[in-house]
C-alpha cells in the first residue's frame, strides 16, 4: 500500500515538471582570464525554432548550418550584454544543436574595472510567458542569480567585482 500512494504522489508531482521547454531558459556569464568572459544560452530546440521562425521568416533555413547562422544573428541582435551605456560585442558563438540546444560565446571582452554590467536577453521576449535564468559568476566573487520576463523586460544590473 505504501509502494501504491508513494507512485500515485510521485505521478502527480510529475505531471507539473516541463523538462526543457521552451518557454525557459538558462543564461550563464561566467568570468574566464584576462577581462574576458563566456556566455551560454540553454533552452530547448524549439524555443529557437520558434524565433528563427519568427524573425528569419523571408529567409527559411533549409540546412542545420543555415538555422546555426540565424540563431547566432538573431542572439548578436537580440542578447545584450551593456557597459556604462556601451554594447560589448558576443563576438564568435558555437551552436550545439540538441532537444536542449545551446550557444557559447566565448570571447566576450569586458572592459577591466567595470563594476556591474546590464544584460537584456530580448532573444526570447517573442515567447509568451517565457523566463529566463541569468548565473553570473565573476572570479573570486560568489555567483550571483537574477529571474528575466516581462514584468522587467527581461533585464538585470548584475555586480561583477
Amino acid at each position: 500500500m505504501k509502494k501504491f500512494i508513494l507512485f500515485i504522489a510521485v505521478f502527480w508531482l510529475s505531471l507539473n515538471v516541463q523538462a526543457h521547454g521552451f518557454d525557459y531558459s538558462v543564461v550563464t556569464f561566467t568570468e574566464q582570464d584576462n577581462n574576458t568572459w563566456s556566455l551560454q544560452i540553454k533552452s530547448s530546440l524549439d524555443a529557437f525554432r520558434k524565433e528563427v521562425k519568427m524573425h528569419f521568416s523571408d529567409t527559411p533555413y533549409t540546412t542545420p548550418e543555415e538555422f546555426n547562422q540565424q540563431v547566432l544573428a538573431h542572439l548578436n541582435k537580440t542578447l545584450q550584454v551593456t557597459v556604462k551605456g556601451n554594447v560589448i560585442s558576443l563576438g564568435k558563438g558555437t551552436v550545439y544543436l540538441g532537444h536542449e540546444t545551446s550557444v557559447l560565446f566565448t570571447e566576450v571582452k569586458i572592459p577591466a574595472n567595470t563594476a556591474a554590467v546590464k544584460v537584456v536577453n530580448g532573444a526570447v521576449k517573442d515567447i509568451y510567458r517565457h523566463t529566463t535564468k541569468l548565473f553570473v559568476a565573476p572570479n573570486g566573487v560568489p555567483k550571483s542569480s537574477y529571474i528575466l520576463n516581462q514584468s522587467n523586460h527581461f533585464t538585470a544590473e548584475c555586480k561583477v567585482q
